[in-house]
C-alpha cells in the first residue's frame, strides 16, 4: 500500500486505484467480479449508486455513472470476455446517450440488448478488445461522489460523461458504428 499526501481527512491512508488511477481511500473489502477496481474505488462508487438513484441526480443524467465506471475500469479485457463486452457496452451506451441525444431510459433499454443487436450486425460472436486510453484519470466516481448538492452531482455526472467519452477517441470511429447498428441502423 502507497500512502499518498494529501489525504483527505488526515491520518487516512490513499492509494491509487487500480482501474481508474484516482486517488481513493485504502480499504480491505470487495471489488467488482471483473472490473479492476480496488475496493476504496468500489465503495464510493455504491455510494454514488445509491445517490444517484435515490433521485439526486437528474433523470437526464442519472445513468452516466454505469457507462463511466465500467469504461474507466477496463483492466483485463484483453484476456476476459466479460470486461471486453462491457468496455464496448458501455462505451456505445456513452455514445448514444452525447452524441445521439438518446434519453437515459431508453438508452438503458438499448443497452440491455446490444449484445445481440450489435454482435447480429457485426456477424461477430463476441466483443473485440478495444485498447484502454494511456490516461483515464481525471473525473472520477470519487470526484462525482463528493458534489455538495443535487445540480453539482448532476453536472459532476455529465462532465464525467463527456471527459470519459472523449479519453476513448481513438475507437469513436468503430464505437459510431456499433451505436448505428444498436439503432437498428437508423443512426
Amino acid at each position: 500500500m502507497n500512502s499518498l499526501p494529501g489525504a483527505l481527512g488526515s491520518g487516512t491512508a490513499m492509494v491509487r486505484c487500480l482501474g481508474c488511477n484516482g486517488l481513493v481511500q485504502h480499504l480491505d473489502g470487495p471489488t467488482h467480479a471483473y472490473m479492476s477496481a480496488s475496493p476504496g474505488c468500489w465503495a464510493v462508487y455504491g455510494q454514488l449508486v445509491a445517490r444517484a438513484a435515490s433521485g439526486l441526480a437528474s433523470p437526464v443524467t442519472r445513468w452516466h455513472h454505469v457507462d463511466c465506471y465500467a469504461v474507466q475500469h477496463p483492466g483485463g479485457a484483453e484476456h476476459d470476455r466479460r470486461q471486453r463486452q462491457s468496455v464496448a457496452v458501455h462505451l456505445t451506451a456513452l455514445c448514444l446517450l452525447l452524441e445521439h441525444h438518446l434519453p437515459a431510459g431508453q438508452a438503458s433499454a438499448v443497452r440491455g440488448r446490444m449484445s445481440q443487436t450489435v454482435l447480429r450486425a457485426m456477424g461477430s460472436p463476441d466483443w473485440p478488445h478495444l485498447s484502454p486510453p494511456a490516461e483515464l484519470v481525471g473525473i472520477t466516481a470519487a470526484h462525482v461522489q463528493a458534489a455538495p448538492d443535487p445540480d453539482q452531482l448532476t453536472d459532476r455526472l455529465h462532465a464525467w460523461a463527456q471527459e470519459c467519452w472523449t479519453a476513448w477517441g481513438e475507437h469513436h470511429r468503430t464505437v459510431r458504428t456499433w451505436a448505428d447498428a444498436a439503432l437498428g441502423g437508423r443512426g
